[in-house]
């Protein structure tokens, strides 16, 4: 199943990006370098929960990245841990 979210945080120094998924949390994945993403871009990618290597889509600017997925489902205090 296709999930979406918007990006809502980004950590250049980790080269992590947080996607806020609605009545979700978060998913954390780590960037690609060179796949430009920013704050407020909608995201979506095809598997639903998967982790590890995955290819998302960059709706907002029409390009794909290849991204490791860390986490689906991280809530607001765990956030803030990981993204200070």
């Amino acid at each position: 199943m296709r999930r979406s979210g918007t990006i809502a945080a980004i950590d250049n120094e980790q080269g992590a990006a947080a996607i806020a998924t609605p009545g979700r949390g978060y998913t954390i994945i780590e960037l690609d370098p060179g796949w430009e993403v920013q704050v407020g871009d909608r995201i979506e990618w095809d598997n639903e929960d998967g982790l590890g290597f995955e290819t998302y889509e960059n709706v907002t600017r029409g390009t794909r990245g290849d991204v490791f997925v860390q986490n689906h489902d991280i809530d607001d205090t765990t956030l803030k841990l990981q993204f200070g």
